[in-house]
């Protein structure tokens, strides 16, 4: 944990609504609204975002790209 308490309740945050998000996306894939593909456009999408949207900023470059290694490895599974 962080010395700064700000700093675990921002990554507390973040760990919530990826998590819902995710599972959002899945369980309206599971249930049929969402395409294989359509689920596969909405990663494609959030990584695009998260690359237009990195900032030049030395410290945080290493956050997003483990960032869009993850999301990378979730497009691995809506390309096959």
């Amino acid at each position: 944990m962080s010395d700064d308490l700000r700093v675990d309740a921002l990554a507390a945050s973040e760990l919530v609504s990826s998590s819902l998000l995710a599972s959002l996306v899945g369980m309206l894939g599971a249930k049929g609204l969402l395409s294989d593909k359509e689920v596969g456009e909405i990663y494609e999408h959030a990584y695009s975002l998260l690359k237009e949207h990195q900032g030049n900023e030395a410290g945080l470059a290493s956050i997003y790209d483990a960032a869009l290694e993850i999301i990378e490895a979730e497009l691995l599974e809506y390309r096959k």
